[in-house]
């Protein structure tokens, strides 16, 4: 089952089995069930079953070399999983010692798969020579790299962060409590199905990257403080791989930046009464000129009542608002700021106006 036929073996070539047993060749594989068939015909039942027997071992052959080839294809696969981990911590900057497993930490059993780890583990050694030979190419790389993508530091830009809004005087209208309040519910009713109420205590999957509480955030600062030096006993190598997923956020961040990322610390001015200001995290913004701040949850509305309410008095629309949302924030994606104006009672007003106008005037 499972071969083509290439040869149809007849009844005096099966015979000659027992005399002059046939070899395997690397490039063709016998039919195997037309050689089995062929020998269950024979009429001396001796030499059936030594023909019978030799078909045995030729396909207990093929089946053996079937599974070496299979257990090859799984160490290339292996090799090349192990090959390309390594090199993707290597790119963001965890050391490469921490990536191989030696042998004793694997669990029992001793499998292939464990072998391979420990063999991995031998070359660090290996690694660590060539690491410290190549590390001037390593400098003349950088040094190529810095002519077209400088290093950017930490922008020193103002911080701002949102204020709590209950009522409101907006110029000519004023936005009372009562308003402010069910525009609040309505907005993380939408958002997130909890009541404003909830979301002091809501605390958002780790799927949703956009989405973080106040403790998430201050487990973000936990990590970027300690990323080079290491904390909870772990050195920096060993703290970086248990945060592994800090890996690309804390990539060193080039004016050539294309995209945001470079996740790093700002320190707040100091309020009243307070010795030092608050530390916050931050990212760079799309041109790395700009520090932008990751808001908690709770913080997403007054952000948004800001912008679109008091700066642009419920003009402009989506893409106005998520223009300026990207100039001063980190984690504001376009789908809450459609929430925010969807929810907005003001724009609401406005937008059943409008389609009362197109009703009453036949359009």
């Amino acid at each position: 089952h499972g071969y083509e036929p290439k040869n149809t073996s007849t009844m005096s070539e099966v015979e000659t089995i027992v005399e002059a047993p046939l070899e395997l060749t690397a490039d063709a594989s016998p039919d195997l069930m037309a050689l089995v068939k062929s020998a269950a015909q024979i009429t001396d039942s001796s030499k059936r079953d030594a023909a019978l027997l030799e078909a045995l071992r030729i396909c207990r052959k093929e089946l053996e070399d079937a599974e070496a080839e299979s257990e090859a294809t799984r160490l290339r696969l292996s090799d090349a999983k192990d090959t390309f981990d390594c090199a993707a911590g290597i790119l963001a900057g965890v050391h490469p010692s921490s990536l191989l497993l030696p042998a004793s930490s694997t669990s029992g059993g001793g499998g292939a798969k464990n072998g391979k780890r420990g063999a991995l583990s031998s070359d660090i050694n290996q690694y660590e020579k060539w690491s410290k030979t190549s590390s001037s190419s390593l400098e003349d790389d950088n040094n190529t790299e810095s002519q077209t993508a400088e290093h950017v530091p930490i922008p020193t830009n103002p911080i701002h962060t949102p204020s709590l809004h209950t009522s409101v005087d907006a110029g000519d209208a004023t936005i009372s409590e009562q308003v402010l309040a069910t525009h609040r519910e309505n907005f993380y009713q939408k958002l997130l199905g909890i009541s404003a109420s909830e979301v002091e205590n809501y605390t958002p999957n780790l799927s949703q990257a956009n989405l973080r509480n106040k403790s998430q955030l201050a487990e973000g600062i936990y990590i970027v403080r300690h990323w080079d030096t290491g904390a909870d006993g772990l050195d920096a190598a060993a703290f970086r791989s248990k945060h592994k997923t800090y890996y690309t956020k804390m990539k060193p961040v080039t004016r050539n930046l294309g995209r945001r990322t470079g996740i790093h610390l700002r320190m707040l001015e100091p309020q009243e009464g307070e010795e030092e200001g608050a530390t916050v995290l931050c990212r760079y913004n799309k041109d790395a000129t700009k520090s932008t701040l990751y808001l908690d949850v709770s913080q997403l509305y007054d952000a948004l009542f800001e912008i679109h309410c008091l700066e642009h008095t419920h003009y402009g629309g989506n893409w106005l608002v998520k223009t300026r949302v990207d100039e001063l924030y980190a984690n504001v994606p376009e789908s809450q700021v459609k929430a925010f104006i969807d929810t907005c009672p003001i724009c609401m007003e406005r937008r059943e106006g409008q389609e009362e106008m197109v009703k009453v005037q036949g359009v």
